[in-house]
């Protein structure tokens, strides 16, 4: 009996103890990067194609807090794919809004430039561009001070014009981010 009156106690002083966190409070300068994976559907001119499941990258995203719940951002989302013999990526540059639904939870969108790129080391391919979108959602799981850790999921489209026609790329890619507001 005594046991158990010492952990309800105990438990009812932790439950009152993040009832009373506060929200945290973010302000000016963000910078954020996500490590993690992705799948990618990728459609368009070339027979050589791959779809499948890759590392994401750079999926970066800067910019300032308007309010503390919301904040105006470029975020760059992208994927690396093959096509052929050649390693490429669907990225993109895109100004969103993002915006704390709850302390810990947050949703952004936005809608900007799409990039199909070859790799830096490759030596002969095009580049192509065209337009993109982005929907990503994350929770904060350890936040301290302005640091942050979240798991988050990002939905994110393009179509690019090449000298064929066009492709189009559709990937959901997930991670780890590490931020700084």
């Amino acid at each position: 009996m005594k046991t158990t009156l010492i952990t309800l106690i105990f438990l009812f002083l932790a439950t009152q103890s993040f009832a009373r966190q506060a929200a945290p409070e973010r302000e000016g300068f963000v910078i954020g990067i996500t490590a993690g994976m992705g799948v990618l559907s990728i459609s368009g001119d070339n027979a050589g194609l791959s779809d499948g499941a890759d590392i994401s990258l750079p999926n970066l995203k800067a910019g300032w807090m308007v309010t503390p719940r919301l904040a105006a951002l470029i975020s760059l989302p992208g994927i690396t794919y093959e096509d052929g013999s050649v390693d490429r990526s669907f990225d993109g540059i895109i100004p969103s809004v993002q915006y704390w639904t709850k302390p810990n939870w947050w949703i952004s969108g936005g809608f900007g430039l799409g990039l199909d790129l070859r790799a830096f080391y490759e030596d002969e391919s095009d580049n192509n561009f065209g337009t993109a979108c982005q929907f990503s959602t994350g929770y904060e799981f350890y936040r301290k001070g302005r640091f942050a850790l979240d798991l988050q999921g990002t939905l994110f489209a393009a179509k690019v014009n090449t000298d064929n026609g066009s492709r189009e790329a559709v990937s959901f890619l997930t991670g780890i981010g590490i931020n700084f507001n």
